[in-house]
């Protein structure tokens, strides 16, 4: 199952994981704000999710040869003018813009992967196969990227760490633009090339949204956890070495029940273990709780990129599964805002609720939403 077009999506999502926590150190560190590094968040994840949609329906129809070096090219550009324009006097509305600039040229390189999957692949056992990797991929990327930020970040070396995370991120587009075998054939997206939601997607989307404000709460609540005590890397790679453990069992077993049944049981289990979340735990038990909880992330992960996959449109796969990821950051926008200011007002334990309360919603709409 490992292929050419995996490995580097695999590695540049180091560099989007890595991406977040290094922008909350750099901000934190020119600012002394953790409110001002959740303004620049929350405008990189509404950009993100507004605009990613649209720049997967260009990768739908001319192709992702055609549109990923372009993409590579202006997020280096919006790398250089963030990192030469941030500074102490930067006002609140100013880090939106350039967090907004940001996450317009962000490439969604799982939305990428996961389209040429769905493009060798039906729906079935092979591709649930496929997405298990894609997800033992995501944990490991969050177990990597974020220890990456947060070693360097909060050593004084936050910069480095913004430079890193771009680095990979840019070189890994790059790559992936000159893969052409693998690459879904470009098409027009419909009649007149509509921007809308694709049909069909409401419960996928829906649970991409709750899942965002989960993923978006939880760095935020770390950091803020473990600032002064030393712990801020061990507590990120517990969070994900679950996910980690998770995601490869998963590959390796043969699903064929169907995804709106895994998707249940798996978003149900999922709500139910973020409620470890919500409690004073010292950092040694807090480690454990972040571990149990993640191993619950990519069984959802999987289900919902399934089911996606079944209801995707006829030439939209990029599209949708770029909605998935965009609806993920809009989730993420408002908890990282959220729980920016959660910590300001009353410390962590209100963004690890907030965070919880993603989880719990994960489960609920799947209940609610067809």
């Amino acid at each position: 199952m490992l292929t050419a077009f995996f490995a580097t999506a695999a590695a540049g999502r180091i560099g989007l994981a890595a991406t977040n926590v290094a922008l909350l150190w750099f901000v934190l560190h020119r600012t002394g704000s953790f409110g001002a590094a959740g303004a620049l968040g929350a405008g990189l994840a509404i950009s993100e999710a507004l605009v990613g949609p649209q720049t997967a329906r260009a990768v739908d129809r001319f192709g992702q040869p055609r549109v990923l070096p372009l993409l590579a090219v202006a997020h280096a550009g919006a790398v250089l003018v963030l990192l030469g324009a941030t500074g102490p006097g930067s006002s609140r509305s100013a880090l939106v813009v350039l967090g907004g600039l940001l996450g317009a040229t962000l490439p969604q390189l799982g939305a990428f992967s996961a389209a040429r999957w769905s493009h060798r692949f039906p729906p079935g056992p092979e591709l649930s196969r496929a997405f298990g990797w894609e997800a033992t991929a995501n944990s490991a990327a969050y177990l990597l990227g974020p220890a990456l930020g947060v070693a360097l970040g909060s050593s004084g070396h936050s910069t480095s760490a913004v430079l890193l995370a771009a680095t990979l991120v840019v070189g890994a587009t790059l790559l992936l633009g000159f893969q052409r075998r693998s690459a879904p054939p470009g098409r027009r997206c419909g009649p007149r090339g509509r921007v809308g939601l694709p049909r069909g997607v409401g419960l996928p989307i829906a649970v991409n949204v709750a899942i965002g404000v989960h993923f978006g709460a939880v760095p935020v609540a770390v950091a803020a956890a473990a600032r002064g005590t030393g712990s801020a890397t061990s507590l990120v790679v517990a969070s994900s070495a679950g996910g980690l453990l998770a995601g490869l069992a998963l590959s390796a077993l043969p699903w064929r029940a169907p995804a709106r049944r895994r998707l249940r049981v798996s978003a149900t289990a999922f709500g139910l273990s973020a409620l470890l979340l919500i409690g004073p735990w010292p950092v040694p038990a807090l480690a454990v709780v972040l571990f149990v909880v993640g191993t619950a992330v990519p069984p959802v992960l999987v289900a919902t990129s399934v089911l996606a996959r079944e209801r995707a449109p006829a030439g939209a796969l990029t599209s949708t599964f770029s909605w998935l990821a965009s609806c993920s950051a809009a989730g993420s926008a408002v908890a990282v805002a959220g729980a920016g200011g959660l910590v300001d007002a009353v410390g962590p334990l209100g963004a690890f609720a907030l965070a919880g309360a993603g989880a719990v919603g994960v489960s609920v709409l799947e209940r609610i939403v067809r």
